[in-house]
Formats: C-alpha cells, sequence, structure tokens
C-alpha cells in the first residue's frame, strides 16, 4: 500500500521545490471538535460493545472465545478425538491419534494464513508463551470450512507430550521465515480443562 503522507493526491505544475500536496483548510478550532467528537463515537461504541458483551452470550463467546470437542466413535478408522477453541475469526484444533496415524496434530486456521492452490510444506517462525522462538516447517493448505481460510498443520509425535505442553492460558503465534509478516496469532484461555477432556477421550481409545 502507499505510503498516504508521502504520496500528494494532487500535483499540477509548480516547481520542484513547491509543495504540491494537500493542504488542510480547517481551523485548530474545527480539529479540536472532530477529535472531541471522535472520542464521543469511541466511547459510545465501546459501551454498546460492552452492552452487548453482557446480555448476548454468542457474541460474547466470539471475542472472548470458546472450545468444542468432538469426541472419536470407538474403533472408528481414522476418526480422532479433537478439541478445537475459537476466538474472533481464528482457531486452533488439536487432534489426537487415530488407528491409522498415532501422531498427534496441532491445526491453526485463520484470516491471515496463506491459503494456496494445494497442500505445499513452508518454514515459518513460531513463537508460543514459555518457550523460545522456533523455526519449524509446517504443511500449508486450503481448508473448507473456515470461509476461504487456509491451515497450518503440525505434527507431533507424543500426543502425551503435547497435552503435558497445554498451558490454561496459551498464547501463539506464527510469522513467515525472515520474520515480518504475523500469519496467525491466537491466544486460548480454559486449556487446562481442555487438555482433560481431550486425554480422557484419547485414553478411552486406546
Amino acid at each position: 500500500m502507499n505510503d498516504i503522507a508521502a504520496t500528494p493526491p494532487c500535483c499540477h505544475g509548480g516547481d520542484d521545490d513547491e509543495w504540491q500536496g494537500y493542504e488542510p483548510n480547517f481551523s485548530a478550532a474545527e480539529l479540536e471538535e472532530m477529535l472531541r467528537q471522535s472520542q464521543i463515537e469511541e466511547a459510545e461504541s465501546r459501551r454498546q460493545h460492552e452492552a452487548r458483551m453482557a446480555r448476548d452470550p454468542e457474541y460474547r463467546s466470539f471475542f472472548d472465545g470458546f472450545w468444542n470437542f468432538r469426541p472419536a466413535p470407538e474403533n472408528a478408522p481414522g476418526q480422532h478425538c479433537a478439541a478445537r477453541f475459537y476466538r474472533e475469526g481464528s482457531g486452533m484444533m488439536i487432534l489426537g491419534p487415530s488407528q491409522e496415524s498415532p501422531s498427534a496434530y496441532l491445526a491453526l486456521y485463520g484470516p491471515g494464513v496463506p491459503v494456496p492452490k494445494s497442500a505445499r510444506k513452508i518454514t515459518v517462525q513460531l513463537f508460543q508463551t514459555g518457550e523460545q522462538r522456533q523455526t519449524v516447517e509446517v504443511f500449508n493448505l486450503p481448508m473448507a470450512g473456515t470461509g476461504g481460510n487456509g491451515m497450518l498443520l503440525m505434527a507431533v509425535e507424543n500426543a502425551g507430550l503435547l497435552l503435558d505442553g497445554m498451558l490454561d492460558k496459551h498464547r501463539f503465534e506464527v510469522f513467515d521465515r525472515k520474520q515480518k509478516n504475523a500469519l496467525y496469532i491466537l491466544e486460548w484461555t480454559g486449556g487446562f480443562a481442555a487438555r482433560d477432556q481431550l486425554r480422557s477421550c484419547i485414553n478411552a481409545k486406546q
């Protein structure tokens, strides 16, 4: 995107040294009034948001985040116990082992994740609560049913270690290889209860 401050909207004639950009045509008093009105509107928007958060559970869960779970049918091939956390348009799924795959999986999806035409491997920088930055190779693939978002899929050989590493409040940030662009940011809450429910499901299948 162009730098608005560095790109005058109109330039017609004049010397090279002459400023030819946009000149505001309002006074300092008018600017002060605009800022005051903006603060009033912001406060009203915040009041409406807080009022709806208090009365509308579905609206509140979108911003606070929520977990849901998928118990895998007993002995169903290819079916995983799964826990999903969703917040403000981004989601994370933790998939337990199945009869066909001993690995557990961590799937991250949201509006910032690239959407390739087909599955591919990419290298990303992963930051998560309590750990040093990791350079990891992940699968990047399009994901159906998420409004056209992409997914980052990571395999974890030991499901127990994945569950043990879950924190009650856990933040994930994923950047591209050069750590310039954020691809994914999500922070869950209620991780301990989700961990216990997922572990119970996995143990029941063994």
